[in-house]
């Protein structure tokens, strides 16, 4: 998601307490097994700022949900960058907190 033009990643994960979370593995079963899910949670992304009077959000990857294996590079990227940051191993300068 791009919200106020920074980049905000989000990951869609189901509760292993939910009877149904052994059907799920991969984002295709999100469609199959809970349809509409993905398009109502975008939704709510894209809009949930509109009525404080901010545009709707917008989303990169052709307006489309990655995969798993997207999403476990995309985390594993970012927790090697706050395991860097919480070192404080990044020289000053190479990490952007703004």
């Amino acid at each position: 998601m791009i919200d106020e033009g920074e980049l905000d990643w989000k990951i869609v994960a189901i509760s292993l307490d939910n009877p149904r979370a052994s059907l799920v593995n991969d984002v295709a079963d999100v469609e199959k097994h809970f349809s509409g899910t993905l398009i109502a949670i975008r939704d709510r992304f894209r809009d949930y700022k509109i009525p404080d009077g901010k545009p709707a959000n917008k989303f990169g990857l052709g307006n489309k949900v990655a995969n798993k294996d997207y999403a476990l590079k995309v985390i594993a990227e970012t927790n090697e960058a706050w395991a860097k940051l919480v070192k404080r191993s990044i020289p000053s300068g190479e990490l952007s907190l703004v």
